[in-house]
């Protein structure tokens, strides 16, 4: 019986992609991060729902079961349509009386609650609660706690409390206490219960299983398109004698174990949610707790199930339940007393571990992946991403489960370097490591203000490489860069550190010498022409030999003075040095006039 489709799924054109779901899933059974799909795995995923609940952009969506209950209505049997508990705050602002007279009116048969189900699942929880046998007890009512355990602490599956969930007592009462062979619609405050109703485990006793916010969706669609046997709305003179709930507290857990114990002693934990969940198992695993009780929920109790008023807080909804309770007019009688006198039910469920079992890394592995997020000298361990050390975050890279994109420290450091990539080579050749055309302008703006307002000397050198084009011709354009590389490095290992070398385009460079007058930067010149003239560049030849090309260059030499009075005047008379100097002989220094 167990549907064909999963129950949570992506709807991909709604995703926007800010793995919030990923973060918050507590078994980390969300894939995500690269171009590759978001999806539930499924191995891992225990149903809590969080995704669905934390996306906010609703991508993550439920299946709807609404077209089941639809065929059931238009059938021949009675449907019974069992609530639970938390109805009046799931379906507020409806009264008690006005929720049951609009389902009839829909096609119901009839409208149940789940409180006698809880109450004797409850009983049978006070049984074992006091047989005190030493072994831990833990709750069972709550699917998304028991797939925790089973999945994730599979040796504590025998401590499992072996009862089924109140609504499967109460529809077998249904089933019992009905003439008519008539259908069970079971109506969930939570999502993972929609298909734990319909598990082979419990034999077909629901016919249907849908949430809270789904029967809304069903009970419009019916009014629109009603049954043949639709009756007329009406919430007059509804009231009928009602059980009180005296043994039982949320889903059917006892009240005298809390009422009978000392909380403080330790007999007794109360754990709210997977991970505080976890956290205890993993200490009872150690040996360092020893509770003869657990009650465990993943929620606070049903009445924050996820499709119990989702958006309405948790104590408005407990303030309407005990609204309703206080509201209630009608007879109530024990339900102790109703119980003795109900057919006798099977409240009796098993249940097998069925253990997660995913690959490891070897430790060589888990480095190299922590290395590749820059996490191998100094693990962040921020818990951002939802583990608790970048450890556990690489294994899942090595599962690919997720990818470095969804570590934001990782992210926000590879974004860091991008833009310090960019903005290198906004300023800096790419090819030889010297500033740029762009930079070079900019500082010879600088420098030529500095100079007219403080005083001083300012100097600057065009440099032509002699013969480029045919080394390019004749080695390749590889060697012609080689040559580029070596005339920068010469200029780094020539220059001070003040001094600002720029490829200005091609295999021309400029230089520009803050305070360096004309005979100093002549000499600079020289010095470097030489030094370019020492210079060899390697070459590869075809037969696996190496061979070497020389550099030659030509230079022009111009300095600030009275008549230039622009930074433009300066470079036009180091430009006309330099092309004195190309046609002068070429491999020469020549200074511009003054």
């Amino acid at each position: 019986m167990t549907p064909a489709a999963p129950l949570i799924a992506l709807d991909a054109e709604a995703c926007r992609r800010c793995w919030r779901c990923a973060s918050r899933c507590p078994a980390h059974a969300v894939r995500v991060g690269g171009d590759g799909p978001i999806e539930i795995i499924e191995e891992k995923c225990v149903s809590c729902g969080l995704c669905v609940t934390e996306c906010p952009h609703s991508a993550w969506v439920v299946r709807e079961d609404g077209a089941g209950v639809d065929e059931l209505l238009r059938g021949d049997r009675p449907v019974v349509a069992l609530l639970a508990t938390e109805f009046a705050a799931a379906m507020y602002p409806k009264s008690p009386d006005e929720i049951e007279a609009m389902l009839e009116a829909v096609g119901f048969f009839a409208v149940e609650s789940t409180l006698l189900g809880e109450e004797a699942v409850a009983a049978a929880y006070e049984l074992r609660h006091a047989s005190g046998n030493g072994l831990p007890i833990i709750r069972s009512t709550c699917p998304v706690t028991n797939e925790w355990i089973r999945r994730y602490h599979p040796a504590l599956t025998g401590a499992l409390a072996t009862l089924v969930p109140p609504y499967v007592a109460q529809a077998r009462l249904i089933k019992e206490m009905y003439e008519q062979d008539v259908a069970v619609v079971y109506v969930s405050p939570c999502f993972a219960r929609k298909d734990e109703a319909l598990s082979d485990e419990f034999g077909g006793i629901i016919d249907a299983a849908i949430d809270f916010l789904e029967l809304e969706s069903a009970v419009a669609r019916l009014e629109g398109d009603p049954p043949a046997h639709m009756r007329p709305w009406s919430a007059t003179g509804r009231r009928r004698p009602e059980p009180l709930k005296e043994i039982s507290l949320t889903d059917g857990y006892p009240r005298s174990t809390f009422e009978s114990r000392d909380m403080i002693a330790g007999d007794v934990r109360v754990v709210r949610g997977v991970a505080e969940l976890d956290e205890l198992l993993r200490a009872l695993a150690a040996g360092e707790s020893a509770p003869h009780i657990i009650d465990a929920l993943n929620c606070e109790g049903c009445l924050d199930g996820p499709a119990v008023s989702p958006g309405m807080s948790l104590f408005t909804k407990r303030h309407l339940a005990a609204s309703e309770r206080t509201a209630r007019s009608g007879t109530r009688v024990s339900s102790r007393e109703m119980l003795r006198h109900l057919p006798h039910i099977d409240l009796r469920r098993s249940f097998t571990s069925e253990p997660v079992r995913l690959p490891l890394p070897g430790d060589g592995r888990l480095r190299e992946i922590l290395r590749d997020g820059g996490m191998d000298e100094a693990p962040l361990d921020c818990g951002m991403c939802g583990r608790s050390t970048c450890a556990e975050f690489a294994v899942s890279v090595y599962r690919g489960e997720t990818t470095w994109d969804a570590c934001l420290p990782a992210h926000s450091r590879l974004l860091c370097e991008e833009v310090e990539s960019l903005e290198e080579s906004a300023t800096l050749d790419p090819l030889t490591g010297l500033w740029n055309r762009r930079v070079f302008a900019e500082r010879l703006d600088e420098e030529f203000a500095r100079t007219a307002r403080y005083g001083g000397h300012l100097a600057m050198l065009m440099v032509d490489l002699d013969g480029f084009k045919a080394v390019n011709d004749q080695h390749g354009h590889l060697a012609g860069d080689a040559v580029l590389v070596a005339v920068a490095d010469v200029m780094r290992a020539t220059l001070r550190t003040t001094d600002l070398p720029a490829r200005y385009g091609g295999d021309e460079f400029a230089l520009l010498l803050p305070q360096t007058g004309k005979t100093e930067a002549f000499a600079v010149a020289e010095k470097l022409r030489l030094l370019l003239e020492e210079a060899e560049v390697p070459l590869r030849s075809d037969g696996g030999g190496r061979r070497s090309v020389g550099i030659r260059a030509s230079i022009g030499v111009a300095a600030a003075s009275p008549s230039i009075t622009e930074p433009i005047q300066l470079l036009e008379a180091a430009d006309r040095a330099l092309y004195r100097a190309k046609g002068n002989g070429r491999n020469q220094v020549r200074l511009a006039p003054d």
